[in-house]
């Protein structure tokens, strides 16, 4: 049988990959799926094609597997940071132990006997939303010329604009939103990667869940961010808000938000 990229086909998931991605199996030829989960029948489309494996888009699922649910965020599947969010908690958690436990065994080289003598079966929690501490937000803008904000679309650099991301903090979509209104208002230039312009770059925020202490570290290309007390002003009456730094970071590439200078806003 001859496969190739953009043939469409129907096929069973019948288990999940490392990275989340749903595995099925034609005449014995492994397809990775995203967005598939185990259980589902699937009409899915060939994107690339290997020797002895390919991987494919999801088209349609024809029969959900009995452990899929209504995710909470409609971007989870275009967003990079969201694997198995269409998957139920139960079976998350079941995903995640078992990742550690194979890792364990595969990397670590411990024998999988000793593994189980020893390995607590994982934690959860009583709600899985937002209980991330910090989060960092590509500024860009949309086809429109809009000043936009969120994460990055899986595998790449393109921003998928939302700041309301159900993991983080109810607080990160005010400070974005302060944020995009200053830029808005005084016309100060959200980033373009294609051609190294522009000044904001990202937003970093992080919480402290014990504190309600809240800092904002701003990443530019440039040596500072024009009416930048205004800026800091309007983020200081934030409840909580107890630091607002910016980070010059010129390179073209940009790896980290660790930059060889840090000049503040207010503190």
């Amino acid at each position: 049988m001859t496969f190739q990229k953009n043939q469409i086909y129907t096929v069973e998931i019948e288990d999940i990959g490392t990275e989340g991605e749903g595995i099925g199996k034609i005449e014995g030829f492994s397809l990775f799926v995203k967005d598939a989960l185990p259980g589902d029948v699937a009409k899915v489309r060939l994107t690339k094609v290997k020797k002895h494996y390919a991987y494919a888009r999801l088209e349609e699922v024809i029969m959900p597997s009995p452990d899929r649910v209504e995710p909470s965020c409609p971007f989870h599947r275009q967003c990079g940071g969201c694997q198995i969010q269409a998957l139920s908690y139960e079976k998350q958690l079941a995903f995640k132990q078992r990742k550690v436990e194979n890792n364990l065994i595969r990397i670590g080289g411990i024998p999988k006997e000793a593994i189980s003598k020893v390995m607590e079966p994982i934690v959860g929690m009583e709600t899985p939303f937002a209980y991330r501490n910090k989060a960092q937000f590509p500024v860009g803008t949309d086809r429109d010329g809009r000043i936009i904000a969120g994460f990055y679309a899986g595998r790449t650099h393109s921003i998928i604009p939302n700041m309301k991301c159900v993991l983080g903090v109810e607080v990160n979509e005010r400070i974005l939103r302060c944020v995009i209104d200053f830029m808005e208002e005084f016309r100060v230039s959200a980033y373009h990667e294609e051609g190294h312009s522009g000044l904001i770059r990202h937003v970093l925020i992080r919480y402290g869940f014990r504190t309600k202490e809240i800092m904002v570290c701003l990443v530019v290309n440039g040596e500072g961010i024009p009416h930048s007390e205004v800026l800091s002003e309007r983020l200081s009456a934030i409840e909580g808000m107890t630091s607002v730094t910016y980070s010059v970071n010129r390179e073209q590439f940009i790896s980290s938000l660790i930059s060889r200078y840090c000049g503040c806003v207010v503190s």
